[in-house]
């Protein structure tokens, strides 16, 4: 709570928007929109636009029809956080857009953006450039994979996305849909063809598909330098999804772990935090070049942990330097970046690399390191030096 007071005596500002009732929706869904077509934001019922708290009547119905009335105006849909909260003995609603690598969204058929305070549509020129930014990928994902059928995709799989969406989006599916239309809600089939996305992401078997160019292999090192001998390695193929699983796996099993004794029961900890690897891992497969033949690496040494995988770095947007503080999102791959987010993957496009900054930072009291050469980019995350492998 006393979060939220510190909030609102900030003001009104680009990421935060005051509205008195639920009746100024229209405008409210306007605010949403800009700010996931710039920098996030947080939008407040029952708050006068100098701050002071005037509350309003909040029932299950109210939330849930203001969830609708955001996904049925946007283009492409946003789901924005939505929870009822207490201060001052008032009772308010507050939403969260977070930056959407989707923009430019559009609300009741316009883009808008933020300026200082006010909500203001987008110029067409604005438009244009914001659609040309958008298309900044690779597009490898978004093509038909030709000889891929709807039978090659795991329907657990789909069911398994859907219900984790539905959790941490709140993406408000139902679970039973049939897999197709699940797949042409995320773009990845159009007029009944499935997109390399599709196959990479649900498939049974991508390896009838992509042969050399989606795999991650996993080796622990007993030294710094050096690739004869290998204390334990895997190679990961299955599509991104289990991937992702089984590869955060290796990692808890290979990282050290301390433990502490507790009133009741010890207490372990790992080496890094879950969260840190989660985003070094679903960045390296959000931006790899899927085009390229080689496989995605990871290396644990006794001094470090190396992410290594082909990408591109989207100059003039996407620079190393820009990389140490907030940008611009660029995915490599939009839609495979979308269906990792709608999951719960990570959380702040555009800020995954500050989170991995700041918790490997707290680890190891060492910046990561990033690079790019010849068209490889790499992450180094510094161990403690008293650790070992």
């Amino acid at each position: 709570m006393d979060s939220w007071v510190q909030e609102l005596s900030r003001g009104e500002s680009e990421s935060l928007e005051f509205k008195r009732s639920t009746a100024s929706i229209r405008e409210a869904v306007q605010t949403l929109c800009a700010f996931a077509n710039q920098g996030g934001g947080v939008l407040y019922f029952g708050v006068a636009d100098d701050g002071s708290l005037v509350g309003q009547e909040v029932s299950d119905d109210t939330l849930r029809n203001l969830a609708n009335a955001v996904k049925l105006n946007t283009d492409p849909k946003l789901y924005p956080q939505i929870r009822k909260v207490e201060i001052g003995g008032k009772t308010c609603i507050r939403l969260t857009v977070e930056q959407s690598p989707l923009k430019p969204h559009t609300a009741y058929g316009r883009a808008y953006l933020r300026v200082g305070t006010s909500t203001q549509q987008l110029s067409q020129d604005q438009y244009r450039q914001m659609i040309q930014q958008q298309s900044n990928g690779y597009g490898f994902d978004a093509l038909l994979c030709r000889d891929a059928r709807l039978s090659d995709i795991d329907e657990s799989a789909v069911h398994a996305f859907l219900e984790a969406a539905n959790a941490v989006r709140d993406l408000n599916q139902n679970l039973y849909l049939p897999v197709d239309q699940v797949l042409e809600k995320l773009d990845l089939v159009k007029n009944g063809a499935i997109t390399n996305a599709a196959v990479l992401l649900f498939a049974t078997d991508p390896r009838r598909f992509f042969r050399g160019c989606y795999e991650i292999k996993a080796a622990i090192f007993p030294s710094d330098s050096g690739y004869d001998t290998m204390l334990n390695a895997h190679e990961f193929a299955g599509n991104l999804l289990s991937q992702v699983a089984r590869v955060l796996e290796f990692l808890v099993l290979s990282l050290q772990k301390s433990y502490s004794k507790g009133d009741v029961q010890g207490v372990e900890r790992l080496e890094f935090p879950m969260s840190m690897l989660r985003e070094a891992l679903v960045n390296m497969i959000a931006h790899r070049d899927f085009r390229v033949g080689v496989k995605s690496t990871i290396e644990l040494r006794p001094s470090s942990l190396l992410f290594y995988n082909p990408a591109e770095l989207f100059a003039p947007t996407i620079t190393l330097e820009s990389l140490k503080r907030h940008h611009a999102s660029r995915p490599g791959n939009r839609l495979i970046a979308r269906v990792l987010y709608l999951m719960g993957f990570f959380e702040n496009w555009g800020g995954g690399t500050l989170k991995i900054i700041e918790e490997a930072r707290n680890a190891a009291s060492v910046d990561p390191e990033f690079g790019f050469r010849d068209g490889m980019f790499s992450l180094v995350i510094h161990r403690r030096r008293s650790l070992g492998v």
